[in-house]
């Protein structure tokens, strides 16, 4: 049989089987009621995460004042209760031997995100990073202190490295009884307006983090065009595939495979392809599909090639060279 009516069975065989899976994943999938508190998930589940406050600048609270812990416990408690899969760091730093660091800024915290993702470990990962920081300032007056708040941070997809927005709460004024030490008075005036500030902050981050969910999952939030699914960016490479097979591969990925978004080269030499490949297809679902396509065009993930899928990585690579009739038929 040529190798252009092979690949083209192949993949109308791999469309059938999809088909069928995808069907059965809708009627098997949660539905959610209009009461339902918690509608905020992706096909991998609850969207995890994780919420970072910086304190180097001179003017944010700093991260061992007994207050920035309440904000924090205040946040995660409030997307919580919104269905957000809240992971917490400071269970993350104990799990790995971490230490608990202080005086940090953006740049610290979009890493311990990304070393937490690196760990490998399902408890530990998390798709979106909170950051944010409080500021104060403070008039010592007469008869009173006046204590100036404002809460502000953005949120960052740490997959994809995708800014997602941000979001900034109107300063927040409180005035102490009597005149204190700045600092106490500080530390008292957001510790007393935590859970207002973070309710407040919870209710602008499940607008700004609705749209990560699919429509058809979300709530009354995600309603509208601004409903999108969540986009995963992932490197493809295909490695010492005959080009008919890379080129079919790439092609049922792209035509074929629900989810798909977009996709790039980003390197093409003697052996190798490597592209961007954009879907809102979760990862266990890729590798599936992978497996029933591969399998189709007779490149067993068992036997011929190494088949390996990731968060971020797919590799596809032929570990053992082309049989008589492959090498005869170019595949």
């Amino acid at each position: 049989m040529p190798m252009g009516s092979a690949i083209a069975m192949a993949c109308r065989g791999l469309t059938l089987a999809l088909g069928a899976c995808f069907l059965i994943s809708c009627a098997s999938a949660a539905t959610y009621g209009q009461a339902d508190d918690r509608p905020y998930a992706t096909a991998e589940g609850p969207i995890p995460v994780l919420v970072l406050g910086e304190d180097r600048d001179v003017d944010t609270l700093p991260r061992h004042d007994p207050a920035f812990r309440r904000v924090v416990a205040e946040l995660q408690s409030a997307m919580a209760r919104r269905g957000f899969r809240v992971v917490d760091e400071d269970a993350i730093a104990a799990g790995l031997g971490w230490s608990r660091a202080a005086g940090r800024d953006r740049l610290d915290l979009l890493e311990v995100a990304r070393l937490a993702n690196a760990s490998e470990r399902a408890s530990d990962r998390v798709r979106a990073a909170v950051l944010f920081r409080i500021e104060g300032s403070v008039r010592d007056l007469a008869y009173t202190t006046r204590v100036e708040l404002h809460l502000s941070g953005e949120i960052v997809d740490a997959a994809s490295n995708r800014f997602l927005g941000a979001f900034d709460l109107p300063a927040e004024t409180v005035s102490t009884a009597g005149r204190c030490v700045a600092y106490a008075c500080a530390s008292q005036a957001v510790a007393a307006r935590a859970q207002d500030l973070a309710t407040e902050l919870g209710t602008v981050l499940a607008a700004k983090l609705a749209h990560l969910a699919p429509p058809e999952r979300a709530g009354p939030l995600t309603a509208g065009p601004a409903a999108a699914a969540l986009d995963g960016v992932y490197t493809l490479t295909l490695r010492h595939l005959d080009p008919g097979d890379a080129m079919a591969i790439l092609d049922v990925m792209t035509d074929e495979f629900p989810g798909y978004r977009s996709h790039a080269l980003i390197r093409r030499g003697t052996a190798l392809r490597r592209y961007e490949y954009v879907t809102t297809t979760d990862p266990a679902t890729l590798e599936r599909w992978l497996t029933l396509l591969l399998v189709d065009m007779g490149l067993d993930p068992a036997a011929a090639v190494a088949l390996s899928v990731r968060p971020g990585t797919i590799m596809i690579e032929r570990v053992l060279p082309a049989g008589p009739a492959q090498a005869a038929g170019g595949g």
